[in-house]
C-alpha cells in the first residue's frame, strides 16, 4: 500500500426517503465531523456506503482502506422507540448493520485498526460477540441520554479506567456528549470497558490487544471545544498508517 496518507473509510447512513418529487429514494447521510476529525488527524477520509445495492464487495472495499470508523445513526425519531418499545440494533436499519456488521469482521480479522462511535460502537461491539445491546426506554428509572443541546455541549459526566487507550488520550475524568438511546452491555471477548457514565452506563470499551476503541459519546465534535478529544483521531490515524506500511497483524476470522 501507499507509504502516503492513510484512508480511512467512513461507514455512512442509509435510509429511504421521500425525493424532492415525492418518490421514495435510498439516501446516504453522515455529519461532516467524521471525515474533518480524520483529516484534521493526517488521515484521507473516504465514504463508505451501506446499502447492498450500492456497496462494493467487502474484501476489496477493505483492500483500499487502512482503517475503518463505523459512524453514528441517521435520525432516527423518539417516537420509533415508543412504538417499537424494544428494538434490536439490527431492527433500526437492517441493510446498514447487516453490511456493517461485514465490514467490522473483514476488517478485525485483517488487524485493521477499528473506531465506532454512538451507534457504531454499538455495531462492533455486537458485531465481534458482545451481548445485544439493551434499550434505556425498557429500564425503569433510567434517565434520557439523548440530550437536546447541540453536539459541542457536554450533559453529564463520565470516568475512564485508569491505564486504558482513552484514559491516555483525555484523562480519567470526562464530561460529554449524549445522544443515544441503546447502550452496549458487555463488551465482545478479547474488550474492555474503558469509560462509563455517571449512572453506571457503558460509555467506551476498547481490545486488548491491537487498535480496536469504541466510544458512545461523539468526540469528532468534542474537539472543537476541547483539543484533548483530537488525541482520539490522531492516534486512530497513527495506527492506520502503520497498518497501510504492513505492520497490522491479521487474526482468525
Amino acid at each position: 500500500m501507499s507509504s502516503g496518507a492513510p484512508v480511512v473509510g467512513i461507514t455512512v447512513h442509509a435510509a429511504e426517503l421521500p425525493s424532492k418529487d415525492g418518490y421514495p429514494d435510498w439516501r446516504y447521510s453522515v455529519s461532516a465531523r467524521y471525515a474533518a476529525a480524520v483529516a484534521e488527524a493526517g488521515g484521507v477520509p473516504l465514504l463508505v456506503p451501506t446499502h447492498p445495492a450500492a456497496a462494493g464487495q467487502v474484501d476489496a472495499v477493505l483492500g483500499a482502506l487502512s482503517a475503518l470508523l463505523v459512524s453514528g445513526g441517521g435520525s432516527i425519531p423518539g417516537q420509533y422507540f415508543l412504538d417499537n418499545p424494544d428494538p434490536t440494533l439490527r431492527q433500526t436499519n437492517p441493510p446498514r448493520y447487516d453490511l456493517e456488521v461485514e465490514l467490522v469482521r473483514a476488517a478485525w480479522a485483517r488487524g485493521m485498526p477499528l473506531l465506532g462511535i454512538c451507534r457504531g460502537h454499538q455495531t462492533i461491539s455486537e458485531a465481534l460477540g458482545g451481548a445485544p445491546v439493551l434499550n434505556l426506554g425498557q429500564v425503569p428509572g433510567s434517565r434520557n441520554h439523548y440530550q437536546t443541546e447541540a453536539h459541542t455541549v457536554s450533559t453529564h459526566t463520565a470516568e475512564v479506567t485508569p491505564g486504558t487507550r482513552l484514559a491516555g488520550w483525555v484523562g480519567t475524568h470526562l464530561r460529554v456528549n449524549s445522544f443515544h438511546r441503546q447502550v452496549v452491555v458487555e463488551p465482545p471477548p478479547g474488550w474492555v470497558v474503558s469509560a462509563r457514565s455517571d449512572d453506571g452506563w457503558v460509555e467506551a470499551i476498547e481490545a486488548k490487544e491491537g487498535f480496536g476503541v469504541c466510544i458512545q459519546f461523539h468526540p469528532e465534535w468534542l474537539e472543537l471545544v476541547e483539543p484533548r478529544f483530537g488525541a482520539v483521531f490522531r492516534d486512530f490515524v497513527a495506527a492506520a498508517r502503520e497498518y497501510g506500511e504492513g505492520r497490522g497483524v491479521a487474526r482468525e476470522a
